[in-house]
């Protein structure tokens, strides 16, 4: 018997892990550079050459190593623009400083290759975001404690932001292949509030902890393996299902590292619009934008993922708010359904159908609701609107309902039900 997709997946998985912990380089390319430290970004843009780069900025000291790091900033007379919560913050004698992207090191120092930070692609991505008008952060890291040194690394960006000159509540994490498990891992842990913006990039997902509040951009390459790209694909469809703040760039003809080995006007647009989602995002003004409408996204990601108590308790204050939505009102409802408190259920169904929300399904819902609360006359008067709205076709299904087995029996309900 042939072995499914599903259980090869899983037996080369191992491998396909081993594979990915190699730097994308060699991933990418059958003949790559001899030297990664030449290897480059598929684009560039003015002023690249201007960016210099303060370096072997120590980050930790332990007894047999000193980790550093390298800051990037905008040239002089570039785009540099703290973000207004830094301008308020600097008017009112506090420290003003730029959003700043950490370039995750995942893979810490492997082998005989140069450090991470040595990589021409990486050192080009560093210098595209500081032309951009923000700080860019590489740095060192050890193999087997990539996370810990992660944590490390931006404790002491926050705790130095001032002498640093940049944000310590605005910062984004950009990770790609095998550095994507544990970036994605920091960024989505909603601990983490500082970080403000994730970028994704052909890799694997850690999905342990939640964060569908966080703007996050997602580049799939479509010649990816097809592990990456549905481990991928698997994410995003976890997080679209929480309603979460997704970008998806599907790139259907692009190879793994994309943004070094396609050399393609598209690949290079896929480039841009990251840079636009940084810079955009890491800004107090998008993420104020945001914030608007929270409690009506959060009743809808909460019904997503069938939290019944959280959907009740969110739609509270999107009902006070607007009392003429039937919207939270049939989320509400569903909620008190699934919940067995049909009378409340009923109650919202049926405010969802006076307020002009889907009335051919939300009084039907209502009848249901009303039947199984033992109320057959308020039942079939809910059933009766539902089908004034000339929307109800299914009668079948209608007369095999078990919500409606206590008003079958009703005149009533036999005409609506009769052949039309």
């Amino acid at each position: 018997m042939a072995a499914s997709p599903a259980r090869v997946l899983r037996a080369l998985a191992p491998v396909l892990l081993c594979l990915l912990a190699t730097p994308f380089a060699r991933y990418a390319h059958a003949q790559p550079p001899q030297d990664l430290r030449k290897t480059a970004c598929v684009l560039t843009l003015p002023g690249m050459d201007q960016v210099r780069a303060d370096t072997g900025l120590v980050y930790r000291s332990l007894p047999d190593v000193k980790l550093t790091f390298d800051l990037y900033k905008p040239p002089p007379g570039g785009k540099a623009k703290p973000s207004a919560a830094a301008v308020g913050a600097a008017a009112s004698g506090g420290p003003r400083g730029l959003p700043v992207v950490v370039f995750v090191n995942g893979v810490g120092w492997f082998r005989s290759t140069p450090a991470l930070k040595e990589w021409g692609i990486y050192k080009d991505w560093a210098r595209l975001v500081a032309v951009e008008g923000m700080a860019a952060v590489l740095y060192d890291s050890r193999a087997a404690n990539v996370r810990e040194d992660l944590v490390a690394l931006v404790e002491h960006l926050r705790g130095n932001a001032a002498k640093l000159g940049i944000d310590r509540d605005m910062i984004g994490i950009w990770a790609c292949s095998a550095n994507l498990r544990p970036g994605s891992a920091y960024a989505l842990d909603p601990v983490n509030t500082w970080v403000k913006a994730g970028v994704f990039y052909y890799g694997n997902v850690d999905t342990t902890n939640v964060r569908p509040d966080l703007p996050v951009l997602v580049a799939r390459a479509g010649l990816d393996t097809p592990f990456t790209n549905s481990s991928l694909s698997q994410y995003i469809q976890r997080a679209m299902a929480r309603n979460a703040n997704l970008t998806v760039l599907n790139l259907p003809n692009m190879r793994h590292a994309f943004d070094l080995v396609d050399s393609t006007e598209a690949s290079r647009q896929a480039v841009r619009t990251t840079l636009e989602f940084l810079r955009r995002n890491l800004t107090a003004e998008m993420q104020e934008a945001w914030l608007t409408r929270s409690d009506d996204a959060r009743a809808v990601r909460a019904h997503a993922t069938r939290d019944w108590e959280g959907t009740l308790a969110s739609t509270k204050g999107w009902i006070q708010r607007e009392p003429e939505n039937g919207h939270p009102h049939q989320l509400a409802a569903d909620a008190a359904y699934q919940l067995k408190r049909y009378q409340d259920a009923a109650l919202h169904y049926e405010a969802a159908g006076q307020r002009g929300w889907m009335p051919a399904l939300t009084y039907y819902n209502a009848a249901c609701s009303r039947a199984l609360a033992g109320e057959r006359e308020r039942a079939i008067e809910d059933l009766e609107r539902a089908f004034a709205t000339g929307f109800m076709q299914d009668r079948a299904a209608v007369l095999r309902d078990p919500d409606l087995a206590t008003i079958r029996d009703d005149p009533r309900f036999q005409k609506l039900l009769a052949p039309q």
